[in-house]
């Protein structure tokens, strides 16, 4: 068992440097191309789809909104990239802080539905300027699990509703919440609105959301 969770797993369909170079590199009448990435979302929707329900009613969300963070996130970047950023950013500290030339290693993203260990850690009520690098791994295995990372991702987006005072949620507050899943809490209700293209995406995949949800 893990100091933050325990190893249940849904055996998600995994996205490896070879996805990424079939992405990347192959043409889409060979099968590579956006259409690779986009069937790779799909399926790991899909794949999850009980558990993104589920996640979502134990954390009062609209299940469209939900399934839209994680397609948008699911699939880029290769774990093993964030685990890599981790050790470097965690590396560039042990020596003259003056000559850090990184961002901080709870910035780093982790898991499928991406999110960021520092955000991961306030989700879950913990102070991450207490926490030192061996936490932060604990947690950063943890996120890497689907299951876990669903749930950790659902908790996030309840907070990020309640922390605009919303009492429902609906087509616009998406909006809003999808903007701050993206660019986060330290940005005014104004300034999000100048850009809610992250929640705008759900709100215009939402028949395809709730078809993969079916």
């Amino acid at each position: 068992m893990d100091e933050f969770c325990t190893p249940e797993s849904n055996n998600s369909p995994t996205w490896t440097l070879l996805d990424v170079i079939i992405w990347k590199g192959w043409p889409e009448r060979w099968g590579g191309g956006p259409g690779y990435l986009r069937r790779f979302k799909d399926a790991w929707l899909v794949h999850n789809k009980l558990y993104i329900k589920a996640a979502a009613a134990k954390y009062s969300l609209p299940i469209e909104l939900l399934a839209g963070v994680c397609w948008i996130e699911v699939g880029g970047d290769p774990n093993i990239v964030d685990r890599i950023g981790f050790e470097v950013r965690t590396f560039d500290r042990l020596g003259n802080v003056s000559s850090v030339l990184t961002n901080p290693p709870a910035k780093t993203s982790f898991g499928w539905v991406s999110i960021q260990l520092r955000t991961a850690a306030i989700t879950l009520g913990m102070n991450p300027d207490e926490m030192d690098s061996s936490q932060f791994r604990s947690l950063a295995n943890c996120i890497e699990i689907d299951v876990y990372n669903i749930d950790i991702a659902a908790k996030h987006i309840r907070m990020l509703a309640d922390y605009d005072h919303f009492s429902t949620i609906g087509i616009e507050e998406v909006r809003i919440i999808g903007a701050r899943y993206n660019r986060g809490t330290s940005w005014s209700l104004d300034e999000i609105k100048k850009d809610m293209s992250y929640g705008n995406f759900i709100v215009n995949s939402w028949r395809h959301l709730n078809q993969l949800m079916m």
